[in-house]
Parts: C-alpha cells; sequence; structure tokens
C-alpha cells in the first residue's frame, strides 16, 4: 500500500470516528419531559398522597393491580400487575387474583439482591391503610367492605407492633402470585379500588428500613423511579432500567383515532427517560417558563385562558398546541352543618344570591359548565335534562335572610379559600361580593390547600368552596361525601341524612341500570332539598404543548400517563 493509498485510508477512519462519535451524542440524547405542580408535595406514602399532584408524581412510580386503558372512553379497568381480571365467587364476596411473574422492584438497600412482588406486600399495604396513626386518606374504600377491616383497626390502635402480627381475615394470601380479597357483602366497586394507588404493593423491608414512615421515599415496580426530590422546587424521575417489558395500547376509540394517538401501537414503553417536576404556584410565572420553553405541557391557569384560545394562530406559529380535554370533576359551594347558625333558610339565601354566569365568566371565562346536577357528564346518573332548584334571585334570598332574622342586620360567616393562590383568593373575593349583596359578611380565612385538607376533614371549615375529582367513573364516589360514617374526614360537610345512607349502600351492590337510576335520582332530590351543597361548575381542562410532545390526553383518573409520552 503506497503512501498516498494509506493516507486516504487514515483520513477515511479518522472521518468515520468523528461521524460515530456525533451521531452518538445523537443516540444518547435523553428524552426528558419537564412538567409542574402548582402545591407542595408533603407526603409520598401511597397511604397518604391524594391531591392531583401527589398523585401525578406517585402513579408513574408505584403501581396497583388494574389501571384504565388509556385511550378507551368509556372507561375500561384492564390488568396491570394483576395478570388478568378477577374470579368472583358465585355470591360475589370473593375476588380472587393472580399476579404476574417477576414484577421486579426498583433497586433498594434494603432488599438482598433482585426483590420481586408478592401477595404478601398487598396485605401489607391494607393493613397500612386500617393503622390509625397513618390516618390514611384511602382507608374509605375498604371501611365497611372488607371482612375484618374495621375490627384489625380496633384490635391493632396506634401499636406498630400489631399491625403486622395481628391476622386480616379480609385479604388471604393463598401463594406469592395469588391474594384474595374477601367482602362483607357484594360490592362492584372493588376493581375500581383495586386500580388506585392506595393499594400498590409495599414489601416489609421497605416498611422496617424506614420504621413504617413512607413520607420521603418511593420503592415502586413502575416505569419511572425517584431520583431526587426538594419540597420547595422539584422532583426528579428517571427511567427504571429493569421495568419489565410493556407495550403501547393498540386499541382506542374515536378520540384516539382521529388525533393520531395509536401511531405508537404495540412499541415497547415507556419511551422517556426521565420526567422534571417544577413547582409552581403563579400562574403567570408558569405561563412565563412554557412560553420560554422551560416547561414542554402546562394546564392553561384560568386567568390567560381567553389569552391562549384567541392567540390559536400565534400558537401554532410557535409549534404550541391548545387542547380542551371534559374532566370528572366538579366544583361547589359547601357549608358545615353541624354548626346551626348557619340555617337551612341561610344556606337557602345564599343558594339564590350566587350569580352563576358571572362566576363562570369572571373566574373561568365561561370555559366551565354551569352545573345543572350533582352528578357530572360521563358518568351513569348525570341527565343533561336536569336543572338545580336554585337559581339568582336577590329579593327572595331577601326575604329568606329577613326570615333567619337577619333583616336589619348583618350575619357573619367565615369562608375559606382552598389555597393561597390567586385564582383562590379571586373567588373568595367575588363570594364575598355576591353575598354583601344580601347583608351576609364574609370574612376571608387564607389556607394553604394540605391545611384546608386537613381542617375541613377534621369538620373545622363552616363555608367554603370544595371540589372532587372522581377517583373512578361512578356517581358513587361522589355520594360518599355526603355519606354520615365518612365524617370527619372526606364529608367535610358534616352532612348526615339516615335515607341517603341507606340509598348509598343499595348503590354499593349490583343493581341493574334503571334501578340505579332511580336511586341516583332520589339520593338527588334529597340533596337539593337538604342543601349541603350549592353546585356551581363540571370543570373541564385546557391544556398547552409543544409540538415534539407526543400522545397526550389528559384524565382525570388515569394517572400512570406519563409512560406512554413521548418526545420527539
Amino acid at each position: 500500500m503506497n503512501k498516498k493509498v494509506l493516507s486516504i485510508c487514515v483520513i477515511s477512519i479518522l472521518l468515520a470516528v468523528v461521524i460515530f462519535i456525533k451521531r452518538k451524542d445523537i443516540f444518547n440524547s435523553k428524552k426528558v419531559l419537564r412538567l409542574s405542580i402548582s402545591s407542595e408535595v408533603d407526603s409520598f406514602d401511597p397511604s397518604q398522597a391524594f391531591n392531583d399532584d401527589s398523585l401525578k408524581v406517585l402513579s408513574q412510580v408505584y403501581e396497583p393491580l388494574y389501571q384504565y386503558n388509556y385511550l378507551k372512553r368509556p372507561y375500561e379497568v384492564i390488568p396491570l400487575l394483576a395478570q388478568g381480571m378477577p374470579t368472583v365467587s358465585s355470591n360475589g364476596l370473593v375476588y380472587t387474583v393472580k399476579i404476574k411473574n417477576n414484577i421486579r422492584y426498583h433497586n433498594h438497600p434494603a432488599f438482598e439482591g433482585v426483590r420481586y412482588v408478592k401477595a404478601q406486600d398487598f396485605l401489607n399495604q391494607i393493613k397500612r391503610l386500617a393503622f390509625k396513626p397513618l390516618k390514611s386518606t384511602g382507608r374509605w374504600i375498604f371501611s365497611g367492605r372488607l371482612e375484618g377491616f374495621d375490627s384489625f383497626s380496633e384490635t391493632v390502635g396506634d401499636n406498630p407492633e400489631k399491625l403486622f402480627k395481628v391476622g386480616l381475615p379480609g385479604v388471604e394470601i393463598v401463594d406469592d402470585r395469588t391474594v384474595k380479597f374477601k367482602l362483607i357483602k357484594p360490592d362492584n366497586k372493588l376493581i375500581f379500588f383495586l386500580a388506585m394507588n392506595f393499594v400498590v404493593p409495599v414489601p416489609m423491608e421497605i416498611i422496617k428500613y424506614y420504621k413504617n414512615d413512607l413520607n420521603s421515599v418511593m420503592v415502586g415496580t413502575g416505569p419511572f423511579k425517584l431520583a431526587s426530590w426538594s419540597v420547595q422546587d422539584s422532583i426528579n424521575l428517571v427511567k427504571f432500567k429493569h421495568y419489565r417489558k410493556d407495550i403501547y395500547p393498540s386499541v382506542g376509540d374515536r378520540y384516539a383515532h382521529t388525533n393520531n394517538l395509536l401511531e405508537d401501537a404495540q412499541k415497547e414503553i415507556p419511551f422517556l427517560d426521565e420526567i422534571k417536576f417544577k413547582l409552581v404556584k403563579d400562574n403567570d410565572l408558569r405561563w412565563k417558563l412554557f412560553m420560554d420553553k422551560k416547561l414542554d405541557v402546562i394546564d392553561i391557569p384560568k386567568n390567560l385562558l381567553s389569552k391562549a384560545i384567541y392567540s390559536v394562530e400565534k400558537l401554532k406559529e410557535d409549534d404550541i398546541y391548545v387542547k380542551h380535554f371534559p374532566a370528572l370533576s366538579s366544583r361547589w359551594l359547601a357549608f358545615n352543618m353541624k354548626n346551626k347558625k348557619i340555617t337551612k333558610d341561610i344556606r337557602r339565601a345564599i343558594s339564590y344570591a350566587i350569580e352563576h354566569d358571572r362566576y363562570l365568566e369572571e373566574l373561568y371565562q365561561n370555559t366551565n359548565l354551569k352545573a345543572n346536577s350533582i352528578y357530572v357528564p360521563g358518568i351513569p346518573g348525570y341527565d343533561p335534562s336536569r336543572t338545580l332548584p336554585y337559581k339568582v334571585n336577590l329579593e327572595k334570598a331577601k326575604a329568606l335572610m329577613a326570615k333567619a332574622g337577619y333583616k336589619n342586620k348583618k350575619f357573619k360567616l367565615t369562608y375559606s379559600t382552598r389555597s393561597s393562590r390567586q385564582a383562590s383568593i379571586l373567588e373568595a373575593n367575588l363570594i364575598k361580593k355576591m353575598l354583601a349583596e344580601i347583608g351576609i359578611e364574609i370574612d376571608i380565612n387564607v389556607l394553604e390547600f394540605r391545611e384546608f385538607l386537613k381542617k375541613g376533614r377534621a369538620g373545622e371549615l363552616d363555608f367554603f368552596t370544595d371540589q372532587w375529582i372522581y377517583d373512578y367513573p361512578d356517581a358513587e364516589n361522589l355520594i360518599q361525601l355526603l355519606v354520615s360514617k365518612n365524617h370527619p374526614g372526606i364529608n367535610k360537610a358534616a352532612y348526615s341524612n339516615e335515607k341517603v345512607d341507606r340509598l348509598y349502600e343499595q348503590l354499593t351492590q349490583s343493581l341493574d341500570e334503571e334501578t340505579k337510576k332511580k336511586v341516583l335520582f332520589e339520593i338527588e332530590q334529597i340533596v337539593h332539598e337538604d342543601l349541603p351543597w350549592i353546585k356551581l361548575t363540571f370543570e373541564s381542562s385546557y391544556i398547552l404543548h409543544y409540538g415534539h410532545i407526543k400522545n397526550w390526553r389528559t384524565s382525570s383518573v388515569i394517572r400512570n400517563y406519563l409512560k406512554y409520552i413521548d418526545v420527539k
């Protein structure tokens, strides 16, 4: 080989090396999704976390037995950690679930080598839900339903030594891959509960390692694991490299087909390498971060919604897309029914003083729907022809205030906000203005969201706006907020009506659709008469995302959706 040929060969090799190095950088580029949360996640414990931001994070790390098909509506429950759907006994009392083989936990020093999911791990977590010192927000899903759950809670009390020594008859471990759930009475909602983040496997090694305090740790089986966390700043998740083989769904509804959400069908998930959650409480700052391309997706702040909608063409120029999704969520004003000063006449007066159209226009720029029922569109029991028994009528409201003894004097009432965010303050001031028209003087008590939840569930709030994002697509999920046994707890209004309690129990049974509709209608009529709530709106979700984000579809009940998202 002469020198000229050798030189050409050397140059060619060098060029090839340079190209390879450059291509390697491309191939090694990480797929990172940058999102925001609006409130602190102060606990990662799956027995505690229950607000939207917490579940948005936890659902990418922890996995329950079941999940919802990402691309289908009406919602369809499908297996996640379970091998298939449960086998149900003829009397409807026993659900037998087989667990998939080789479901691996994220690596942790508490484990001696690789640790796989066992049926016992689900029993551990269910016991934790019953353990009184944890004050679990999820105990309601098994209380009064699972055999021995409530008596187990009483027997164990606050004694941690008894927690895992005392048996729980409602959960039978057949073998490492089989678990039986035994109910007190038939309950057709169990499948929904087994798809919730409350019922995830928690290994005993982790419980012992952290002395049952899981507030600052997440060790799950999901496609992402916790990399770092700063309460006041950010949460970073990274892809779990040992995640089992899972694939993107291949079946979807009309929306999925028309919005090209099936292009990745049968591809292995997750697509992302990293998810970065940034804590951003201020709406204007969140908007700025998005427009500066420091966030990839945002829920459009309500005060900026009209600006976004009327700037669609400009947004498209910047490769930004506006998408709207209906939410299984509603909002209402609530009263503390144990406060005897807030009589029925006063509650009725307030219901006639609330200007729904003004509320929708000033706070939501008419992007939410005016509520016409206690139930939301999209679930059995909702009827679009229904109307609320109250509409703005100031003369009628004043007459009711006079009847209550406040014709020539002010009635003072404390209204507590759901957060310290600007939107909550605007809402409080608007309600204050409306009620001033009928002689009600409102004192605004500004709370952070976690304080609002704590005080609300303890029955310490007198007048407040409440909201419910459905945990599963069934009206019973909402009605539980009106059941006597759930106060103290999620029944923040301290509402109690024996007939509603009985009708609620009927709903937990397997009713035919027509009977169920009648029961739901009867409950609604009673609630309208007693007036613990004044319904306001049905929520909608508007989001913006950049063009490089693929497969985005928002849902209030599907929380583990980030494994389906891709960054191009």
